[in-house]
């Protein structure tokens, strides 16, 4: 299990087109803790995954990873941290095992048995997919695919923008049953969402990024009130 804090953000600044997208965001995650990241559209949401995936630059602030900070670090320390963010990583004329074998091979794990295992893990099923490329799939089996790619790396953080909007009810269970069971084992987290509903059964608390500022932790159980106060759909 890994002991340094996960994942540390300090006074984050990040401006788009005139906009302050992201104002002085400061939080830390811990391992074995998961978080939920809440806001509208637009709030910054992807913006601060995407800076935290390296897959771009703040203006202002610092990210550290495992208790790594500069940027030979950092690029280091991504390989033990599983992302999706904006359309999942994938060669869309491959299915979806040759896909992951694919993305595992980026991180040196490109393990056939692992994979098929998580496929199974996941529900990702032959029946469901028979073998058809990614882009004729149905859409919550592209997002479960999206959710597989952030674990073939075995990651001790998980950053997951949306990871659960596209997912259909008979989905959720065996990916809480999965998530639930890395946290236990360490793995830290932060899921983004616009809806707390779906992120309850595993985040024990919840940022709101509301207009690029940071508000929180709040616990779960809190919920209800404060996204009310933040512009978040609680259901």
């Amino acid at each position: 299990m890994l002991t340094k804090e996960a994942l540390g953000v300090e006074h984050l600044r990040k401006t788009y087109r005139g906009r302050e997208v992201l104002r002085d965001v400061t939080f830390r995650l811990e391992p074995g803790e998961a978080a939920a990241l809440l806001g509208p559209r637009g709030a910054g949401k992807t913006t601060l995954c995407r800076i935290l995936a390296g897959m771009t630059f703040p203006e202002g602030g610092s990210v550290s990873l495992f208790g790594s900070a500069g940027e030979a670090e950092l690029h280091k320390a991504r390989g033990q941290v599983g992302f999706l963010v904006d359309v999942p990583f994938a060669n869309k004329s491959m299915n979806v095992e040759k896909n992951l074998y694919l993305r595992a091979g980026l991180y040196g794990k490109p393990d056939k048995d692992d994979i098929r295992r998580l496929m199974k893990r996941l529900k990702i099923s032959e029946a469901d997919v028979g073998g058809k490329r990614i882009s004729l799939l149905r859409k919550a089996t592209q997002a479960l695919y999206g959710l597989a790619g952030a674990l073939v790396n075995g990651p001790g953080l998980l950053i997951l923008d949306e990871p659960l909007t596209d997912l259909d009810t008979e989905d959720l269970e065996p990916v809480y049953a999965l998530l639930r069971e890395l946290r236990e084992a360490g793995t830290a987290m932060l899921l983004s969402g616009e809806s707390a509903d779906r992120l309850r059964p595993i985040c024990s608390r919840a940022f709101m990024l509301n207009e690029g500022v940071l508000t929180g932790p709040v616990p779960m159980e809190e919920l209800p009130a404060s996204c009310a106060e933040n512009g978040v759909d609680f259901e």
